[in-house]
């Protein structure tokens, strides 16, 4: 089975957890007010063992938890300079006590203060904050283990989409779709989707959600890539291409492409490294290429809006390109574009012979 990743909005990611969207589970609502008074700080939010997300201005983060107990959330503030003042961070902690399943329960950020308020008050705020994002416990690493004992686990393989950055067998995917794999598989090298060969991790950058990954085997011969990644000169209104393997089990194992346009230059809650694309997305498609019409590398996709329909977000190109500059075991090269006077139905017959399917166990 899959299912997508919550992680503020849902990850297209096929990392399976079994459906925990069937299990019980406490909601927890984390709230910021539309307050004046440190309005232009940052707000990053960290649950136990879970991935940190930004908290935006008159916005709620609708958190799903399965654990049961205590648990803290902690917030770290980031205010930049202004002014006379200089920049400044702070650090502020909730314990919300004795979390029981199907409870809702109410954390408010206000004016520089963190702490639980009632549920009647927190409701209060549900009615009047419209930008409200999902997130989701990770359940391969709990925030209470002791606590889900009564809750089975189900096993599933995880599928999702990369990439050939490198002519020696080097790929790129999500973060996320390989996360807590204890093997991961690629297919469809030269076309062969019955072979499945073994992939190691190399390399990994969490905050941007991106992954190197290596398929080492000397009995495949790669081409080099015939694709430019473009880090900058990309507008807003361009029109786009999302390439992947979306549900391949259903969907059939050929490359899927899906049209859209760059319908803004940043993320959720205007995060400035990704791209928010009018592309259709589905799971399996984490770790896929974004194009242009030249065939260009423009980002990687991310996710998929979890309260806007036909919206999805992709890492910009200038994000991989730093990535994998700081990777002592890979050799970084200016890659150029070889496919500039082909048609775009030949460009994209091409870029499907450097794009896979990913499995994981």
């Amino acid at each position: 089975m899959k299912k997508l990743l919550i992680i503020g909005l849902l990850a297209i990611s096929a990392t399976v957890f079994g459906q925990a969207n069937e299990m019980p589970f406490s909601t927890i609502y984390i709230i910021r007010g539309a307050n004046f008074v440190g309005g232009g700080c940052t707000q990053n939010i960290n649950l136990p063992n879970q991935r940190e997300f930004t908290l935006g201005v008159n916005s709620i983060i609708q958190y799903k938890v399965y654990s049961e107990g205590d648990i803290s959330i902690t917030m770290f503030g980031i205010c930049p300079a202004s002014g006379y003042v200089s920049a400044s961070t702070f650090t502020d902690q909730v314990m919300v006590g004795n979390v029981k399943r199907g409870n809702e329960y109410f954390v408010l950020s206000s004016t520089g203060k963190f702490k639980e308020i009632t549920k009647e008050d927190g409701r209060k705020y549900l009615e009047k904050i419209k930008r409200v994002s999902l997130q989701e416990e990770n359940l391969d690493l709990p925030i209470n283990k002791n606590s889900l004992k009564d809750i089975a686990k189900k096993e599933g393989k995880g599928q999702a989409t990369c990439f050939l950055i490198g002519d020696d067998g080097y790929m790129i995917t999500n973060y996320h779709c390989v996360e807590h794999a204890k093997e991961i598989f690629v297919k469809g090298i030269d076309g062969d989707f019955t072979t499945k060969y073994g992939a190691t991790l190399v390399a990994s950058d969490p905050s941007n959600d991106l992954a190197l990954i290596k398929v080492d085997n000397k009995n495949i011969k790669f081409s080099p890539t015939p694709f430019a990644i473009k880090s900058n000169g990309v507008y807003q209104a361009e029109k786009i291409y999302a390439m992947g393997f979306p549900i391949a089990e259903v969907m059939g194992k050929e490359v899927k492409i899906t049209e859209g346009i760059i319908s803004a230059k940043s993320g959720q809650n205007g995060d400035i490294s990704k791209f928010q694309i009018s592309a259709a997305l589905n799971p399996g498609n984490s770790g896929g290429p974004l194009i242009d019409e030249q065939g260009n590398l423009i980002g990687v996709i991310y996710a998929k809006s979890s309260i806007a329909e036909s919206s999805g977000y992709a890492l910009k190109a200038s994000y991989l390109e730093t990535f994998l500059k700081n990777v002592d075991a890979f050799q970084y090269a200016t890659m150029s574009n070889t496919m500039s006077e082909k048609s775009f139905y030949e460009k994209v017959d091409i870029l499907k012979g450097f794009i896979f399917i990913l499995e994981t166990n």
